[in-house]
C-alpha cells in the first residue's frame, strides 16, 4: 500500500507530465499557474488511495484523480472572481495576476479538460459510463451549491437545514465522488463504492463544519487563513445560524446588528460576535455535529469488505482533515 506522501509525489509527477506547452499562451498559462500552486492535493490523493485499496497499480486511476483536481481548481478560479479574492494559496488569484476575462475563459478550459481526461481514462465503456455519470452529477450539484451560497448573501432566513444542504452540494459531494471514483477504478463492488461515497459525504460535511469552527476559534499560524474572516465577511456559517436558532430575541437581534454593522473595526466585530457565540456555547454544538458526522462516516468505513490493514492510510487522512489544530 502506498502512503499519502508517496501518492502525492506520483500525482505531482503526473501534473508535470500534463503541463500545457501550447498556444495561445494567454489561455493555457493561467491553467499551468493555478495547477502548479502547491495545494494539499487531498482530493486526487484520496482518489488514488481509494483505488489502491482494491488495486496495487494506481496508474489507471491517475486520469480520474487529475480530472477531479482540474475540476476543483476550475471552481476555485471562478469562485475567486465571484468573491473578489486577491489571494489563493498565498499567491495572486488568476483574475488578479492576469484579468477577469482570462480567468473566466481559462476556467472554462479547465472544466472541458477535466472531461477530456475522463473520456480518455480507459477503454472499458461500462467503467467509463459509471465515471462520467458520477462526475457529471457531481459537477451539477457543485454548481447548485455555489448558487445557494451566493443566494445566502442576501437571504435573512437561512435555516440550518438549508445551510447543511448548501455545504453538502458545494463541498461534500465532490469529496464523496472522489472516494467513489477511486473505488470504481480499483474494481470495488457496488456495495463498497456506495459505502465509500457515503463515507466521503459525511467526512466532507464534518470537514466544512470543522472549517467554520476553525475560522473563529483556530490558530491562525496552523489554519492558514485570517481568524474571523467569516465574521468580517458576514458569512452565515453553522456557528452564526446555530446562535440565531438558540438565542433569545434580544440576543438574536444583537447578533444580526453586529453582522450588519460596518462602522466598527474588524477586531471589535470579531470580538463582540465571538462573545455572543461563547455565551451561547455554539462551539460545543458545532463540535457535537462534527462528532456525529464523523461517527456516521466511520459506520460506512467499517462496513467495507476489505482487510482493515488496507484502510490505515485513508483512516490517517480522515484524522488529518478533522483534527486540524484549534
Amino acid at each position: 500500500m502506498y502512503t499519502f506522501d508517496e501518492l502525492k509525489s506520483i500525482f505531482t509527477d503526473y501534473i508535470k507530465q500534463n503541463h500545457f506547452d501550447k498556444e495561445p499562451w494567454g489561455l493555457y498559462d493561467p491553467v499551468n499557474y493555478l495547477m502548479s500552486l502547491h495545494g494539499k492535493r487531498i482530493r486526487p490523493v484520496a482518489c488514488l488511495m481509494t483505488a489502491n485499496i482494491f488495486e496495487d497499480n494506481v496508474s489507471k486511476a491517475l486520469p480520474i484523480a487529475y480530472s477531479i483536481e482540474m475540476f476543483h481548481n476550475f471552481t476555485l478560479m471562478h469562485d475567486d472572481i465571484m468573491d473578489d479574492a486577491d489571494l489563493r494559496r498565498s499567491n495572486e488569484t488568476v483574475h488578479v495576476k492576469y484579468n477577469v476575462n482570462t480567468a473566466i475563459l481559462s476556467g472554462d478550459l479547465m472544466m472541458i479538460m477535466s472531461y477530456k481526461h475522463l473520456i480518455d481514462c480507459c477503454d472499458d465503456l461500462v467503467l467509463k459510463d459509471k465515471i462520467l455519470k458520477l462526475f457529471t452529477n457531481t459537477a451539477i450539484e457543485v454548481c447548485e451549491g455555489q448558487q445557494y451560497d451566493m443566494d445566502f448573501e442576501t437571504d435573512d432566513n437561512v435555516s440550518i437545514s438549508k445551510y447543511l444542504l448548501m455545504i453538502k452540494l458545494k463541498t461534500a459531494v465532490l469529496v464523496a465522488a472522489t472516494f467513489k471514483a477511486g473505488a470504481i477504478m480499483g474494481g470495488a463492488s457496488d456495495e463498497d463504492t456506495d459505502n465509500l461515497y457515503k463515507y466521503g459525504l459525511n467526512l466532507g460535511l464534518a470537514f466544512q463544519i470543522q472549517d467554520d469552527i476553525l475560522d473563529t476559534y483556530g490558530d491562525q499560524s496552523t489554519f492558514g487563513k485570517k481568524i474571523g474572516g467569516d465574521i468580517i465577511q458576514n458569512k452565515k456559517t453553522y456557528l452564526y445560524l446555530k446562535a440565531l436558532e438558540i438565542a433569545n430575541k434580544d440576543t438574536a437581534n444583537n447578533l444580526r446588528s453586529l453582522y450588519n454593522n460596518n462602522s466598527i473595526s474588524d477586531e471589535d466585530k470579531i470580538r463582540e460576535v465571538k462573545d455572543v457565540f461563547n455565551r451561547l456555547n455554539v462551539k460545543d454544538h458545532a463540535d457535537s455535529l462534527v462528532a456525529e458526522l464523523t461517527e456516521n462516516a466511520m459506520d460506512h468505513f467499517s462496513a467495507l469488505s476489505v482487510p482493515k490493514v488496507k484502510l490505515e492510510e485513508i483512516k490517517k487522512l480522515a484524522e488529518y482533515l478533522l483534527k486540524r489544530s484549534l
